[in-house]
């Protein structure tokens, strides 16, 4: 292996047709198509900077035989449609490496997703949480062949299966410095976007899924072949559900098992003659207002056709408008919060800020639902085992039943105050899109099981050998309950109230068909 190469390995050098004195870098960007027209920053390691634009095929090339490597490269053309956010690329960069430069040579430097995640390897390694924070410096310094083997281990394990179904027999691979046409359409099987550090509001790790929106990871390799079938089905299917959401129903990766949210399992009940696919795009940690801000939202939109579904099941976070809070108010009030509207259902903002009325926010979702002529469909928010008291129902011999907990009184540190449940299902009528009161079903549910409650919400034996990810966890184990999200048990649970409201609704139980042996 040569020391101090990206991914571990040497940079494939393309000689020149004809032998000058200049050291040329040139490359693609690309994530899902060729982007054009965008701007390449160069940035050397003294901090000098070069720029240089793609042309109508993503391609770019530069000289730099002034620079000296380690080079961090970054492409910003609203690539991932965030917004609100601050820095040099407002979220929106996307990143690659060049750790050494064969000068008087032609290197090849892509930029792409795979690039992006693998200098996002590098920067955690570095103690940054993503790899924005990384080009916020102003002096890249040089990486140690440790951090960069690693990252590159993390790179292979995730993705080797992958490139030998693609046909990318190169055991060298290296994303920045292939040429093989066939690594585009594995790109085109990858949905990219950023993470969010929910403690400073930083834009977080980068993020890569599959085609249904589940979690690329050690435990959950990246498989070619279904990620080819999954496209065509979300293409082909007669219709599409997509879920937008928050953590109580997105997808969770196989080491946090046997957490799950809802939509995570919602596929599981339907009919599968009906030939419908669902795309739960719900992401933890967001509110109504982020999901869009994030770009999340507009992952989905080009899947989405007349006559699908959209379940839109926000709140949990769109609470998060405690500005006294120590430790994160200003990041979530910035980022997440969305104020209910009024005892008099009159919108909540702060003045010039309309996107911080939740109704507003979820009016987005409705109007585009429409617009596409789908179906909306609003979500009052799953419950939380908690009483009126805001603490864990029948605990220390307590009779307080769980109780209706989503709103916001008049205290310190929240510039406004209301119900969030209400406001949804004012939204739902004004707009005139089906509710379910997700809410109401589900806390009738918990008082049902008030014995054995724990089975469903997130509470796990930590000394369970099945579930090592819980032997250092502080929450979501015995000692310490998690009452908002769910175990598997759980979330089909909430899945089949859905799919009962569903099946109770005049308007909604004629285009979606479930297996009755499934929810019965």
């Amino acid at each position: 292996m040569i020391k101090k190469s990206i991914l571990g390995f040497s940079m494939l050098a393309l000689l020149a047709a004809e032998t000058n004195a200049s050291t040329l870098l040139q490359g693609h960007v690309y994530v899902n198509k060729p982007v054009a027209n965008t701007v390449v920053t160069i940035r050397d390691a003294n901090n000098k900077t070069l720029k240089v634009t793609t042309d109508h095929q993503g391609f770019y090339q530069q000289d730099v035989s002034q620079l000296s490597a380690p080079l961090v490269l970054f492409a910003d053309n609203n690539l991932l449609n965030r917004a609100v956010q601050k820095g040099v690329c407002a979220g929106n960069c996307i990143v690659a490496m060049v750790s050494s430069l064969q000068q008087d040579q032609v290197n090849t430097a892509n930029i792409n997703p795979l690039t992006d995640y693998f200098v996002s390897e590098v920067a955690k390694q570095i103690s940054l949480v993503g790899p924005e924070q990384l080009i916020e410096q102003s002096v890249i310094s040089p990486i140690s062949d440790d951090i960069l083997t690693k990252a590159e281990e993390q790179l292979h394990t995730l993705f080797d299966q992958s490139l030998r179904q693609a046909g990318i027999a190169d055991r060298l691979f290296d994303p920045v410095s292939t040429n093989d046409p066939a690594l585009n359409r594995l790109l085109d099987l990858i949905i990219f976007n950023r993470g969010y550090h929910s403690v400073s509001g930083e834009v977080g790790a980068t993020v890569l899924l599959d085609m249904r929106f589940k979690p690329i990871s050690q435990q959950s390799v990246f498989d070619y072949d279904r990620a080819v079938k999954q496209k065509e089905e979300n293409i082909k299917a007669k219709k599409r559900i997509f879920i937008v959401g928050d953590s109580t129903a997105s997808n969770y990766d196989l080491n946090v098992y046997p957490r799950m949210g809802w939509g995570q399992v919602f596929d599981q009940l339907l009919d599968k003659q009906a030939n419908i696919v669902v795309i739960n795009s719900a992401q933890s940690g967001r509110s109504s207002r982020s999901f869009e801000a994030e770009g999340w939202f507009d992952l989905i939109k080009p899947l989405m056709q007349k006559g699908d579904y959209l379940f839109i099941a926000f709140g949990h976070n769109d609470e998060k408008c405690d500005a006294s809070n120590v430790k994160r108010g200003q990041a979530d009030v910035s980022h997440l919060c969305t104020y209910p509207n009024d005892a008099n259902n009159h919108k909540q903002y702060p003045a010039d800020k309309v996107s911080m009325s939740f109704q507003t926010s979820l009016e987005r979702y409705i109007n585009f639902a429409k617009q596409k002529q789908m179906t909306p469909v609003l979500m009052t928010p799953v419950t939380r085992f908690r009483d009126a008291n805001n603490k864990i129902a029948y605990q220390n011999q307590s009779t307080l039943p769980v109780s209706h907990m989503h709103y916001t009184g008049n205290k310190p540190g929240f510039a406004y105050f209301g119900d969030y449940a209400n406001t949804i299902k004012y939204t739902a009528n004004a707009n005139q899109v089906a509710l379910i009161d997700l809410e109401t079903l589900s806390i009738e549910f918990a008082n049902l099981h008030k014995h054995d409650w724990q089975s469903y919400w997130l509470v796990i034996d930590p000394n369970n050998p099945n579930y090592p990810y819980y032997k250092t966890q502080s929450t979501g184990v015995i000692d310490h309950p998690d009452t908002t999200h769910f175990q598997e048990k759980g979330a089909l649970a909430i899945a089949k109230i859905i799919a009962n409201a569903i099946n109770n609704d005049p308007w909604l139980q004629q285009g979606i068909t479930f297996d009755q042996s499934q929810i019965n």
